[in-house]
């Protein structure tokens, strides 16, 4: 046995069907007149006393016993969204809670509770960039090691290809995918150093897949290439969170 979808009882269906399109973009996919599905699975029913044979009188609501739930890979932008309408009722402002996640609980316009969270991997994903390890990860956001792996492969996954030899991430350059195709594709030799740069000459001299396994992390040659436009507190920050990104981030191969 498995469940098929949930339905909610609605006192004025268009009321409805204008909240859920409007805050969380539902379509109706199915159409059975008193009883419309959503795209997201939600089926909204009118008249569900007489559907359901029980006394109209019976029938409450903001009952406070229930709640649907919805996750967001961009809560600002639903924040943002939620703003433009302001009659829509809040239980509670938005807040973060004990295992990192934000989140907002309103009413939908017959009582019931909505809330809407940021999803839980992309939770994962910025203790991922704070540092924290998979056993960390796990502790915080109170969900099981198995998955809290899924989504550190995931998190690598895309980062990975972009990480250079010596812990900078090109997908954040400017220059990336314009003037570059990043320092692994192009093997060191990037556009502001067409004759190769050093420390990617250096790793491979030494047969490493990039500096987080060298005993001389960081060492001179970390010291004299920098960014000129990089204060010395910008360019020891850099440093450190380079290090860190090869260290944390597990993505050193002999």
């Amino acid at each position: 046995m498995k469940l098929q979808g949930i339905l909610i009882a609605v006192q004025n269906m268009e009321r409805s069907l204008k909240f859920y399109r409007e805050i969380f973009n539902q379509d109706v996919i199915m159409d059975f007149g008193a009883n419309k599905t959503l795209r997201c699975g939600l089926s909204l029913q009118s008249d569900f006393d007489k559907l359901a044979e029980f006394d109209a009188s019976l029938m409450k609501f903001h009952t406070h016993n229930m709640e649907l739930y919805f996750e967001t890979d961009d809560f600002d932008a639903f924040t943002s969204l939620l703003n433009e309408h302001p009659e829509v009722e809040k239980l509670h402002e938005a807040k973060t809670f004990p295992w990192r996640q934000r989140g907002i609980r309103i009413y939908d316009p017959d009582g019931h509770i909505v809330e809407v969270s940021e999803s839980m991997e992309s939770v994962g994903f910025k203790l991922f960039e704070e540092g924290k390890t998979i056993e960390e990860t796990v502790k915080i956001t109170q969900h099981p090691q198995n998955i809290v792996e899924q989504w550190y492969k995931r998190f690598l996954g895309e980062e990975d290809e972009n990480i250079s030899v010596c812990g900078s991430n090109c997908a954040k350059c400017p220059y990336y995918k314009k003037m570059c195709s990043g320092c692994n594709k192009s093997s060191g030799k990037v556009f502001h150093s067409p004759q190769g740069c050093a420390i990617y000459s250096c790793v491979q001299s030494k047969n490493l897949h990039d500096c987080g396994k060298c005993s001389s992390l960081p060492c001179k040659i970390w010291k004299e290439t920098r960014d000129p436009s990089y204060s010395d507190e910008q360019f020891e920050k850099s440093i450190a969170e380079r290090i860190k990104t090869l260290r944390t981030k597990c993505i050193s191969k002999d």
